[in-house]
């Protein structure tokens, strides 16, 4: 999937010599402030801070992205917004904001899609030159389910299941090329299940369905599952993690199914490249500061995710490391965006 033509490797207009002015001073601020200082992130001359999420409202990085938000804005005591701006797996949001003015106050809310798109399709953005990593947020164990009308109960069930009935067993997926599309062709391709893939807008429409009985199968982190799960529309048969997860510890593993694979999900926070560095090292302060929280720790655990603060030359090595891991299996499965 191509996106729209850009100009030539994003550049920004740089005649704007108060905005220049105005970036010199925040970072001259900064500097002269020391490490210490939260003045370069409060209130960045009344603009609000703003957090793009690149898919549709109601799924994990849509909860996550509202959850830090809400946090951080209370603790710099400014107006921290959320845009949801779904579309090509995550990509058209995310180069909205490699393109945005790096002033510190616009940031993307990625996951590990993030570091499927490149092998799949052709960005109008470098995944490395075109960011800046500022945090890591948290770490989210996926989770299989299936609709709570289908006759099965275990992924052993799922499996003869939809062999027995191929080509009638849908799975819902956030999307062409999503994190759900690249997990669950990989679980087919461990498993030899049988399934037909549909395709939504994002995590929150292919729940919907999924609770609807519209299909039958979905997959993706238990923080985005918890509303249908306590309705009763849904049964959880496997965690896709390295282990079981305490708010659900009678569901096991995958690995404990019979099934030789991981799948979770992670959430971090890009800069625009070219923000200046003591933004970007406030800001990461700051996000940190949010992450050890008693009420972020409980928040993440009430989904059955985990908050997760690293270093940003960790953040950076994640991303380095997964997007070769899922490059390697888009060759193997042949996964293409459309």
């Amino acid at each position: 999937m191509s996106l729209p033509h850009t100009s030539p490797a994003l550049q920004r207009p740089r005649s704007d010599a108060a905005a220049s002015r105005r970036r010199f001073t925040h970072w001259l601020l900064a500097s002269s402030l020391g490490a210490g200082a939260l003045t370069p992130v409060q209130g960045q001359d009344n603009k609000p801070l703003r957090i793009v999420v690149p898919f549709a409202p109601g799924g994990s990085n849509d909860i996550v992205g509202r959850s830090m938000a809400q946090q951080l804005s209370a603790r710099l005591k400014r107006s921290v917004i959320v845009e949801n701006r779904p579309g090509a797996g995550g990509a058209m949001g995310t180069e909205l904001v490699a393109r945005a003015e790096p002033d510190g106050n616009t940031l993307v809310l990625i996951s590990s899609t993030y570091t499927m798109n490149a092998s799949i399709m052709k960005l109008n953005y470098d995944p490395v030159k075109s960011f800046t990593a500022v945090a890591m947020l948290g770490l989210g164990p996926s989770v299989i389910a299936v609709a709570s009308e289908l006759p099965v109960n275990s992924i052993k069930e799922l499996v003869e299941y939809s062999k027995k009935n191929a080509g009638k067993v849908f799975f819902g997926s956030a999307g062409v090329a999503s994190f759900q599309h690249f997990a669950i062709e990989l679980f087919m391709q461990r498993s030899g299940a049988v399934l037909s893939v549909v395709h939504y807008k994002g995590g929150g429409p292919a729940l919907v369905d999924l609770a609807a009985g519209h299909v039958q199968v979905s997959l993706g982190s238990l923080i985005q599952m918890q509303t249908f799960l306590r309705a009763g529309k849904i049964k959880l048969l496997a965690v896709a993690g390295p282990k079981r997860v305490e708010l659900i510890p009678n569901v096991p593993t995958l690995r404990e199914s019979g099934i030789d694979m991981e799948a979770s999900n992670w959430w971090a926070l890009l800069a625009p490249a070219g923000t200046p560095m003591p933004l970007v090292d406030a800001l990461h302060r700051e996000v940190n500061a949010v992450l050890t929280t008693p009420e972020m720790h409980q928040r993440f655990a009430a989904e059955g995710a985990e908050a997760m603060p690293l270093k940003r030359s960790e953040l950076e090595k994640l991303i380095a490391e997964d997007t070769i891991k899922w490059a390697q299996l888009a060759k193997q499965t042949g996964i293409k965006a459309e």
